[in-house]
């Protein structure tokens, strides 16, 4: 066997690492952490010496890009601004609504069918949404940054977390918008003439009612989680309905109208061709 590297070679390799990738390890060690609690108010939790070690990084590199916890702190926030704003869109909504509508193709041709099918996306994918936005991490952190954090800090590294978020924030809202605007538009629907064919607003008012009952269940939780009864949908005349989802029925009335060149049929036969070929995608992708 060969001698053991002594303690003093390890030292030197350690010193050599570049000065990104030490930033780039400590911080992923503190968000790591932030990822399973949550942002909190204080960073207390967050030990320098603790993350340094984790990261496994000298800890003499560590304060030459850092000469304070603070310093540390703002480049966190920084990191997470950026982080949390990219997982916003809750992916199992969208797939609850997409198999709805595929699992009730033939009731699609009819108006009155087609609207108790649109009716029961809202009911069920609406209230997933809004257990999932609730239970999010990157959602608490996002609320935590936006309300709470930016007031205490110096004016450079508040500017930055407000790019980050900002950017996050926009991506989430268009791909929120285009969603919304496949979905009404498969179900014979068009955004009303004063919005200009801008489906943003739409998925703005959308998200903000859902993020907000998400705060207001911590004062009102009997009032926000209650059930009510709600317009009648494939799977019932008189269903119960969580109030994130008769929210969007009534925002629903005032952004989108009946289109009248709604093609029933072809549109059918376009979502029958997609759901062939997603089931084939899949087989393929099963047996690879």
């Amino acid at each position: 066997m060969g001698d053991s590297p002594s303690p003093h070679d390890a030292h030197r390799r350690r010193s050599r690492i570049r000065a990104a990738e030490v930033r780039r390890r400590v911080l992923d060690a503190a968000l790591e952490r932030v990822e399973g609690i949550g942002l909190t108010i204080g960073f207390e939790h967050l030990v320098m010496d603790d993350l340094i070690r984790e990261a496994g990084v000298p800890r003499s590199s560590t304060y030459r890009l850092w000469d304070s916890k603070e310093a540390f702190v703002s480049d966190l926030l920084i990191e997470i601004a950026s982080e949390t704003s990219n997982k916003l869109a809750d992916d199992e909504t969208l797939e609850i609504s997409e198999r709805i509508l595929f699992d009730n193709l033939e009731l699609l041709t009819e108006e009155t069918d087609r609207r108790r099918v649109m009716y029961e996306v809202i009911r069920v994918a609406l209230e997933h949404n809004y257990r999932a936005v609730i239970a999010s991490v990157p959602w608490q952190s996002y609320v935590g940054l936006s309300a709470t954090l930016l007031s205490n800090l110096e004016s450079s590294a508040r500017e930055e977390i407000e790019r980050a978020l900002r950017a996050g924030s926009d991506a989430f809202i268009d791909r929120m918008a285009e969603f919304h605007k496949w979905f009404s538009t498969i179900l014979g629907y068009r955004i009303r003439a004063e919005w200009n064919g801008d489906y943003r607003p739409y998925a703005v008012v959308i998200s903000a009612v859902v993020e907000g009952l998400g705060l207001r269940h911590l004062g009102n939780p009997g009032v926000v989680d209650a059930s009510y009864r709600g317009p009648a949908t494939i799977t019932s005349d008189d269903p119960e309905w969580a109030l994130p989802a008769i929210a969007l029925v009534a925002i629903l009335e005032r952004f989108l109208e009946q289109d009248p060149d709604f093609d029933a049929e072809a549109n059918v036969e376009m979502l029958r061709r997609m759901k062939a070929a997603r089931e084939a995608a899949a087989e393929a992708s099963v047996e690879d």
